[in-house]
């Protein structure tokens, strides 16, 4: 099993991918290991928010178990 990580927006366009599979971990290590499936991804991460889940997490040391979702959320615009 594995950890999935859900990729929107601008985070989906600069990694080219909607998703990727990674190892468990701390979410810190999660999105490590997201970023060097899709390397894009590291300009973005730093505006996002982060749902395990469906919470959102802003504890980059919290664990992320198989099985579980992390959501990259960038910020988005409009009404």
């Amino acid at each position: 099993m594995a950890v999935t990580v859900r990729l929107f927006a601008a985070a989906r366009a600069a990694a080219g991918a909607a998703e990727v599979s990674v190892a468990a971990g701390t979410l810190e290590s999660v999105l490590a290991d997201a970023v060097a499936a899709g390397p894009g991804l590291l300009t973005v991460l730093p505006q996002c928010s982060f749902l395990v889940n469906e919470l959102s997490c802003r504890d980059m040391l919290v664990a992320v178990t198989d099985g579980d979702v992390v959501d990259v959320l960038p910020p988005f615009a409009g009404g």
